[in-house]
């Protein structure tokens, strides 16, 4: 059972410790400040979310991606289905990634084994790794991070003594996330705010597991478990692994995760 310091359990043991973005998050306190292809899902995650994508799937149990894709993913990747349906303003990381998924998929409307098997398409391959370029150029223009400083949290690439503590707050928000006792005594009040808190343990991998005790009452969450973010995660690794030029230690992009293998591709 999990257990924060008595300290740290009160009205506000619910609320992130600060207003960084969800791509921030991860970067600086899960991924060793390296920017991976998490930083892309997460930014499709909070679209679906704001329903700037929509979300539309053909599953009613609850799902979870072993540790090599079989012929069940795929079937199950089928009826999940993304239609991008962006309408007013929004950041230039989240129109890059728009743009990205549209170039990915030549569609606006798309399932997610139709995107699984286009990332083992060599050219298309070449052009998502120009596509998350842009992205990840757009994540640290806007949010004043060059890969070494940001803010008062990380200098050098080393996380300052303010960073060292607010890593230790990310720490105790995430106890919150996983643990039903504390969610129960300090449960989010509103359907935004349920469906935030999942966002934020995707931050941190712990989607499911917040999930397990929330309520899965938007298409957010319910992509959450099917194990959307998993599969995004999966898909775009996949697509930076057929590249036909490896990077070559550019210092821009890094992170990226085991390959598997696409069934039937």
């Amino acid at each position: 059972m999990l257990r924060l310091n008595k300290n740290h359990e009160n009205e506000n043991t619910k609320n992130p410790p600060s207003d960084d973005s969800y791509p921030m998050i991860t970067i600086l306190y899960a991924k060793n400040n390296t920017i991976a292809v998490s930083a892309l899902s997460l930014t499709i995650l909070d679209l679906i979310n704001k329903d700037q994508i929509k979300c539309d799937i053909d599953l009613e149990d609850s799902y979870e991606v072993g540790k090599k894709l079989t012929s069940q993913d795929m079937e199950v990747m089928k009826k999940i289905t993304l239609r991008i349906a962006n309408k007013g303003e929004l950041k230039t990381s989240e129109t890059v990634a728009i743009n990205l998924l549209k170039n990915m998929n030549k569609s606006k409307k798309f399932n997610l084994k139709s995107m699984a098997k286009q990332c083992n398409n060599t050219s298309m391959a070449n052009k998502f790794e120009k596509d998350i370029d842009k992205f990840i150029n757009a994540i640290k223009n806007e949010n004043g991070y060059d890969g070494e400083n940001y803010k008062d949290i990380l200098q050098k690439s080393k996380l300052t003594d303010k960073g060292k503590e607010i890593k230790k707050e990310w720490k105790y928000f995430q106890d919150y996330l996983k643990s039903k006792d504390l969610t129960e005594k300090y449960p989010p009040e509103s359907i935004r705010e349920n469906s935030a808190q999942i966002l934020y343990g995707a931050c941190f991998d712990i989607e499911k597991d917040a999930l397990k005790i929330r309520e899965n009452n938007t298409p957010l969450t319910d992509f959450i478990d099917k194990d959307g973010y998993k599969l995004l995660n999966i898909i775009f690794n996949n697509a930076l692994s057929n590249v036909s030029e490896k990077r070559r230690g550019n210092g821009i992009f890094y992170g990226v995760n085991d390959k598997y293998t696409i069934p039937g591709a």
